[in-house]
């Protein structure tokens, strides 16, 4: 044989650390808190801006429908790929503070074609 492929059956030996430590993200936090705490975040930034009784309500200046969470998923994504980037200086993610969420508003009011209700 030329190639060193295991046999077909064969079990692969495993590296328990290699597991577990996959688990994690560059954080250091399991993934499962990280998605809690993406949801969360998002359910903060909609109660401000959203559908479900905002304080601040938002909609697509084209369509004319309220702000949405996918949207809300897709600014929070490109802040946090801004604060991940050595490039932009003045991006820190405050595990979703008040900050945060003013910064996704701004994101949705200048990248995403929303504005407030009123305006």
């Amino acid at each position: 044989m030329c190639h060193n492929l295991p046999r077909i059956g064969y079990k692969m030996p495993y590296n328990r650390e290699v597991i577990k430590k996959s688990l994690t993200m560059n954080s250091g936090i399991p993934s499962t808190a990280l998605n809690d705490m993406l949801t969360d975040f998002v359910k903060y930034v909609d109660s401000f801006y959203g559908v479900n009784d905002p304080l601040y309500p938002m909609m697509n200046k084209e369509t004319g429908q309220p702000l949405n969470t996918v949207d809300i998923y897709s600014a929070t994504q490109f802040y946090l790929s801004q604060c991940s980037d050595e490039r932009v200086t003045n991006c820190t993610w405050g595990d979703g503070d008040s900050l945060d969420r003013e910064r996704v508003r701004d994101i949705l009011l200048e990248e995403y074609n929303y504005k407030f209700v009123g305006e």
